[in-house]
Formats: C-alpha cells, structure tokens, sequence
C-alpha cells in the first residue's frame, strides 16, 4: 500500500494503519496544523498551511486531507487513526452541531465522514479546545481540572475523574459565553451582549487599553508596557483578568475541578494575568472551592494537536470511530 494516502481516495479498512501511528490535526480559523503523534506526545512531521476558512466545508476538508496526508507521507508510513480539534460542537458521530462563523459552511458538515472518505482511516473528532485539555492531561495535569483557553476569544473544557466532559452538544466548558456585569455594553462574537469573552479574551484586553489610552495597541505591547511599569496597561490587564476570575466562580462550584489551567495566548502575560484571575476568583468562593489552584498550563500552543492525537491513539485500537467516546481517551 502506498505510504501516501491520497486525498479523495475511497475509504480503506483501518487495519492496513501501522499500529500506533497516528495523526493530530488543529483546525483553527487563520491556519491548519497536522502533525505525528507519538505514544509519548511528542510531536513530529508537523506541517500547517492557511485555512481557506472563507471557501466552505468541501475546500477545508480538502486542506486537511491534504496536510495530514503530507505529514503521512514524511513519517513513512499509513496513520492507523486520524485525530480532529476544531472549533465548534460535535456529536459523537464527527458532525458539526454548532458552528463557528470563522468557518463558513461548517455547521452541520459530516467532518469525520468527509475526511475518513478522503484519507481511508478512522478519523475522530472533538472541540478544538477539548483536545487541548486532553492535550494538557498528557502534559501532566491532574485527574480533575477545568482548562480556560484565552486567546482571540475565551473557551473551556472539563475533566472530572479523568475524563472529558463533552456535554450535549460537544461544546461542555464553553466558560466565555458567560454574561457578566457591566456598564461597557460589547458584543461577543457569538453575537450575546457583555459575555466575559468581549471583555477578557485578547481583542477585548486591547479594546479596553484603546479606551483608556486613546492608543490601539497589540496584546504584547500592551503586556511589555505592564511589564515597564505602565499604570495604564497593568489596569487594564488585570481587569480583565478579575472579569474573567468572578465569572469563573459558578462553573468551579459547578464542578469542583480543584485546579484551573488558564492556557492560550493571552496566558503568555504571566502573573501578571494569572494572578488577578486566581485572586478574584479564590475571593468569589467560599471553603471548600475556595481552595482551588489556579496555574499556566503546561502543554503550549501545539495542546489542541497533542490532544487530538491521544484520541487517534484510542481511535486506532476500534474498528469503528463511533465506538470510541472522546471522554475515555487513554
């Protein structure tokens, strides 16, 4: 069989997959990542390319195809399982229940069917940032936790005695959608009014310092300001940081994880976030929740592709991808 599955190819019986040999891919709404995966997670033959996020369903399948079919072919060999992160809910099936409008044409695509057509392997596939958590589980985090992504906008994923809670529509977690109190009305990207992610993630930190400051400034510049001293941009940050920490209160009594990761970009600022955040939050809760950790996640910015691996992993020992329920990755 040939060592580079072709895209378009009919669908082919997972057992001519190498055992252990599996891919994780990243969707997201700029880029594309594909990756090897090893049993350790660590990370080989990665490959990404520009998301034609704007073309519809069929040419971002084709994209994907066509990535994780290159990572195949560098690893030498046929990917017993293929791995999905990407945004919006799924069912258990690979189809998208929820869409995101960074993808368009994404709502209600057979993801997992359409790409298992084009690559001949099983194929499974979960929330974007429910594979980071699971990503983070590699990385060392603990039995229960709740991962908080905050980057260009605010997600969530849950683990509770090992497993992932997936939810109804795949989409459990979804900590940015939370209303919050406020008196700067903003629209979210969902389209809700003053949810914690207008004003927490990292366009909503720079529109916070642009109405402060009179200065439009990126995320980095903003944080090396803070880092300088600058009284305007460390209020700024941390504002958003006890924005988003009180509005983390209900869902840690909800499900008394005992630690919260707080990963994505705008992690990257450090104490400086993290420590307003874990302070407010801790503030906003009584004995025993109070005493939940709050730390940076460890797994980096490739979690999503580590976690989707570690399903592949699990995808790659069943005949049927449906059989295999995201919650009971190994």
């Amino acid at each position: 069989m040939s060592a580079h599955p072709r895209p378009g190819a009919g669908a082919a019986s997972s057992v001519h997959g190498r055992a252990g040999v599996v891919v994780g891919i990243d969707i997201g709404g700029t880029k594309t990542a594909a990756a090897l995966v090893r049993p350790d997670g660590r990370l080989a033959h990665r490959v990404e390319a520009p998301t034609p996020a704007s073309q519809g369903a069929e040419a971002i399948l084709d994209t994907v195809a066509a990535l994780a079919a290159e990572t195949a072919r560098r690893a030498g060999g046929v990917p017993a399982a293929y791995g999905v992160g990407s945004a919006g809910g799924f069912d258990e099936h690979g189809t998208v229940v929820h869409s995101t409008d960074h993808l368009a044409g994404w709502s209600g695509t057979d993801v997992a069917g359409g790409l298992r057509a084009r690559l001949g392997a099983p194929v499974v596939v979960v929330n974007d940032v429910h594979a980071a958590a699971l990503g983070e589980q590699w990385a060392g985090a603990p039995d229960g936790f709740l991962f908080v992504a905050v980057g260009t906008g605010i997600g969530g994923a849950v683990v509770s005695d090992g497993r992932l809670l997936r939810g109804a529509s795949g989409m459990a977690g979804s900590v940015g959608h939370v209303r919050i109190p406020s008196s700067r009305r903003r629209i979210c990207s969902c389209g809700g009014v003053d949810h914690v992610e207008a004003f927490a993630s990292g366009p909503g930190i720079e529109l916070t310092y642009a109405e402060f400051s009179a200065r439009s400034l990126g995320l980095r510049e903003i944080g090396r300001l803070a880092r300088g001293g600058d009284v305007v941009a460390a209020q700024v940050i941390r504002l958003a940081a006890e924005e988003l920490g009180e509005s983390l209160a209900a869902s840690v009594v909800a499900v008394d994880p005992g630690t919260v990761l707080i990963g994505g970009g705008v992690s990257g600022l450090g104490e400086l976030f993290v420590g307003p955040l874990a302070d407010r939050l801790r503030a906003s809760l009584r004995p025993p929740f109070s005493a939940v950790q709050v730390t940076v996640a460890r797994a980096g910015p490739d979690a999503a592709l580590v976690g989707a691996g570690r399903l592949a992993l699990a995808a790659s020992r069943s005949a049927e991808v449906h059989d295999v329920a995201p919650s009971r990755a190994e």
